[in-house]
């Protein structure tokens, strides 16, 4: 199968189930704010893994032998990721077409 017609397959998959709403919606944001997360320190030469950021982010333990710079610099991380939801609340989003001038 090609590979442009195999990508179509699956965002009409993806498409079939939006919007997305409820405990998916939930597991979502969850997953990508742990491995937004983690990812972002990581690049930043914070070296919590992460399970460990899993962890941290889930039940606010911390992790022994790690720099508490690390610890804090996840959970920056994580309030903003949060607080990018509470500005999306706020705003209504209109397609750029939508109005017949593209």
């Amino acid at each position: 199968m090609d590979l442009y017609k195999l990508l179509d397959l699956y965002q009409a998959q993806i498409n079939e189930r939006r919007p997305f709403q409820g405990e998916l919606l939930k597991q979502l944001k969850a997953y990508y704010r742990i491995g937004l997360t983690w990812s972002s320190n990581a690049l930043e030469g914070n070296t919590l893994t992460e399970s460990e950021t899993k962890v941290l982010l889930e039940d606010g333990l911390t992790v022994g032998g790690k720099p508490l710079r690390y610890t804090f610099e996840a959970l920056g991380h994580a309030k903003a990721y949060d607080f990018m939801f509470t500005l999306l609340k706020r705003f209504v989003f209109i397609h750029p077409f939508q109005d017949g001038n593209g």
